[in-house]
């Protein structure tokens, strides 16, 4: 975060290395899809922050054509889900010819200072999406998308939002308890809270449990517990 008087830029970040479909690539996928996946999670730690962003940054050790191009693709249909102006800039590898892919993504945004986002006492955590992992993220409907995380976000009974990475979810929980001086009461234990979710496949939402019924999405819905 950067101090900037009334507003304050936001920056958030991911990066990934031997996926895609080079030859030393371990994970085989298209270069559209590691560019789509790099940008939703740094585009979702910017917009659950409560940010608009205004630039994507690709840092991208591949080359131009057509690995690069594949990639801003992806990045592309990403920013598609927002239907937000963003301007996209980076840098690719020329110089030498590369075996296998490495890639990394930068979102800056913008956001007003006075908005700022608190869990409170009594709150529960609610899970949206569910934890996936390489494989899984290609063939699952059930994980988080952008357009899902910008409407919540938008919302005026939402308190945090929390993108859930690789750390798995009892992490995250932890970091909201730590954070707020919080303890948490787990209700559910039908989920792996371990797991690593990947590129950001669920988030973690806190609110007043009466606000429950005010989301309505197409993606799996799960109490997790309460703060006290």
């Amino acid at each position: 975060m950067v101090d900037l008087g009334n507003k304050e830029l936001i920056i958030s970040c991911d990066s990934s290395g031997a996926i895609g479909n080079k030859e030393m690539d371990v994970v085989k996928v298209s270069p559209d899809i590691v560019g789509y996946y790099g940008a939703h999670v740094a585009l979702c730690e910017n917009i659950a922050y409560g940010a608009t962003p205004i630039t994507i940054v690709n840092t991208l050790s591949v080359e131009m054509n057509n690995t690069g191009k594949e990639i801003i693709k992806g990045i592309r249909r990403a920013i598609d889900l927002i239907n937000i102006d963003v301007i996209i800039t980076g840098s690719t590898e020329e110089n030498f010819p590369t075996i296998q892919t490495g890639i990394g993504i930068t979102v800056i945004g913008i956001k007003e200072k006075n908005i700022n986002f608190k869990t409170e006492k009594d709150d529960i955590a609610v899970l949206i999406g569910l934890p996936k992992l390489g494989e899984e993220v290609l063939k699952s409907k059930e994980i988080l998308r952008l357009d899902i995380l910008k409407t919540l976000r938008n919302s005026n009974y939402l308190h945090e939002i929390v993108p859930v990475g690789s750390k798995g979810i009892f992490h995250e929980i932890n970091e909201i308890s730590k954070i707020w001086n919080l303890e948490f009461n787990l209700f559910n234990n039908n989920i792996d809270l371990y797991k690593s979710a990947g590129p950001a496949t669920c988030a973690i939402i806190t609110l007043k449990e009466e606000n429950l019924k005010n989301i309505n999405i197409d993606i799996p819905i799960n109490i997790l517990g309460k703060f006290n």
